[in-house]
């Protein structure tokens, strides 16, 4: 992220950027933003931004699962911050991780964690790594 770590933290402890995001994205500010995305998930990132239903401490999102809300569980500034699953047939949790990259940079880590056992590991390992990669993408616009 082009921030420095306390700004990038503040935007992503406080979900409710993303609807600010979403509201701009017909605009040349957005276009510009998402050709910092990887090509394979514009696409995604723009259909799960139309989608996303959002506050300060949650975001809901229909998925392949059916729809998930995702609720802030601990924020560590300027850090970490947790969020756990609320509605989700398997236990997932999400934890964006920051670290500093330079003086106006942040490298953010996204790690998605969820409870399955060995048969659906295989199933859902795939689609939860993606998961993760396309939320890395979007939270990197913000």
């Amino acid at each position: 992220m082009a921030r420095p770590i306390t700004e990038a933290y503040a935007r992503l402890s406080d979900l409710s950027v993303l609807a600010s995001l979403r509201e701009k994205i017909n605009t040349p500010e957005f276009a510009e933003k998402i050709e910092q995305v990887p090509e394979q998930y514009r696409d995604t990132v723009k259909s799960t931004l139309q989608a996303i239903k959002c506050d300060k401490d949650s975001l809901s999102v229909s998925s392949p699962l059916g729809d998930i809300t995702l609720r802030i569980t601990n924020r560590q500034a300027p850090s970490l911050v947790q969020m756990k699953a609320d509605n989700s047939p398997i236990p997932v949790t999400l934890t964006l991780n920051l670290t500093p990259g330079g003086e106006q940079a942040t490298n953010l880590k996204v790690v998605i964690g969820a409870e399955v056992n060995m048969f659906m590991r295989g199933m859902v390992s795939g689609p939860l790594s993606k998961a993760a990669e396309g939320l890395a993408s979007v939270l990197a616009m913000v």
